[in-house]
């Protein structure tokens, strides 16, 4: 990856914008990026954010959040190693859970933004990742979809979590039986990272920041998911007030929400309860609370599948 403050110069110059006076690494919670926070002359603030791995430039995507005025960051500019964007004001998510700082205005802030991210719609049935540039969607039955997430994840519950197995037939009968909830329901352009450090309270609006993996799914999907970080991050859920400015809980939220957390025990920063190696000693403790977080949350699976 190229020195950080050449690139930082270089970037900001192919923009057109005014010279840097000064610059702050950020420290934040994120595992693959290296994020630097600029001044510029005319006082404007942006952010470059670098890695390792090269990446297309979200141009096609970027524009597209633009034209649909969600609450994401303007891309100014950028590489295959790096890109530019405006600077968007606030705490994360993840701190003001962790801290118990959230209040029911920050809430509402919240589920404002998901709200305008879940209002651009698609034909239900359709479903797929919209990568830097293209949007490409399939027929997919959900249905299918969660028998299958169930079955990739009973060589890693047989390995880690044998109590759980003898739930599956039920959550099979379960999926089955939402069968005509899952088919009909609408699908909707997803953030598709809900990871609470990606989501800016600020003063006047929330922002989704990192944009890498949006797609189009059914929004309880992403609201399962967001709730599930609530657990992970302080042990609580969605308060009621997200829910004030969203609107109705999507239907299949529930079931998403104990399926997710069945699928998400054997990715990400740990597999089944192996810890990855790599990560320094905070991260290590944040993610082995984690995995133990979703390890009591399944503990009681039975009395989960009796709510739904």
């Amino acid at each position: 990856m190229p020195s950080t403050e050449p690139l930082l110069h270089k970037l900001v110059a192919e923009a057109g914008l005014p010279e840097i006076t000064s610059y702050e690494d950020l420290q934040g919670n994120g595992f693959d990026h290296q994020i630097v926070h600029a001044t510029l002359a005319d006082s404007q603030e942006v952010v470059l954010r670098s890695r390792k791995k090269s990446w297309p430039l979200p141009v096609g995507r970027a524009r597209f959040l633009t034209e649909h005025e969600l609450p994401a960051p303007a891309l100014l500019g950028g590489n295959e190693f790096a890109t530019l964007y405006e600077y968007v004001p606030g705490e994360m998510l993840y701190n003001l859970v962790a801290e118990d700082r959230m209040t029911d205005a920050s809430w509402r802030s919240v589920g404002t933004a998901f709200r305008r991210v879940h209002a651009v719609r698609f034909p239900s049935g359709l479903s797929g990742p919209f990568d830097a540039g293209r949007l490409v969607l399939e027929a997919i039955d959900p249905v299918q979809d969660l028998h299958e997430r169930i079955a990739a994840a009973v060589p890693r519950l047989e390995a880690n979590l044998p109590f759980v197995l003898a739930h599956l037939p039920r959550l099979h009968a379960i999926i089955d039986a939402y069968a005509d909830s899952l088919r009909p329901a609408p699908t909707a352009l997803l953030h598709g990272d809900v990871f609470p450090t990606n989501i800016i309270v600020g003063p006047d609006r929330t922002t989704l920041i990192d944009w890498d993996f949006p797609r189009v799914a059914d929004p309880a999907q992403e609201v399962s998911a967001l709730d599930e970080w609530m657990y992970l991050a302080g042990g609580g859920c969605l308060a009621d007030a997200f829910f004030d400015a969203y609107g109705p809980r999507p239907p299949n939220t529930g079931l998403y929400r104990i399926t997710g957390a069945i699928g998400w025990f054997g990715r990400g920063p740990f597999n089944g309860w192996e810890i990855d190696f790599t990560l320094d000693e905070a991260r290590t403790e944040q993610v082995t609370g984690w995995r133990n977080s979703l390890v009591a949350y399944l503990t009681d699976l039975g009395d989960r599948l009796d709510e739904l």
